[in-house]
């Protein structure tokens, strides 16, 4: 049995990072900005631009708004590490609510999002 935090690290997690990499880079950033930015190595960064990571879970138009809102405040420069993870956190748990991270067809069906 996976636990919806085991779920949640080995998917969610990585589709975000991945959506956000993405993001930073399209917005001029350079793949090692990026890196130290998502605390991960210059290969995770490639892997999440070639879509060899982080891709098994679809995030819906709605979060995936909110992370190039959010690629866009980091590119300014406006936030601070604290915030950049927070921002995160909040995104991680629109995705959890979303049912993206276990693929059930409704919130009755679910058992590792947080409404479960």
């Amino acid at each position: 049995m996976a636990f919806p935090c085991e779920t949640v690290v080995w998917k969610a997690l990585p589709a975000i990072k991945s959506s956000l990499a993405k993001a930073l880079v399209k917005a001029g950033m350079t793949q090692v900005q990026v890196s130290k930015i998502l605390g991960t190595t210059e290969a995770t960064i490639s892997h999440y631009m070639k879509g060899e990571r982080g891709s098994s879970v679809v995030l819906g138009q709605h979060i995936q708004d909110n992370i190039d809102k959010l690629a866009k405040k980091i590119n300014t420069g406006s936030l601070s590490e604290k915030q950049i993870t927070q921002e995160v956190c909040s995104i991680c748990q629109q995705v959890r609510d979303s049912c993206a991270v276990c693929g059930a067809e409704t919130s009755q069906d679910c058992t590792h999002c947080s409404h479960a």
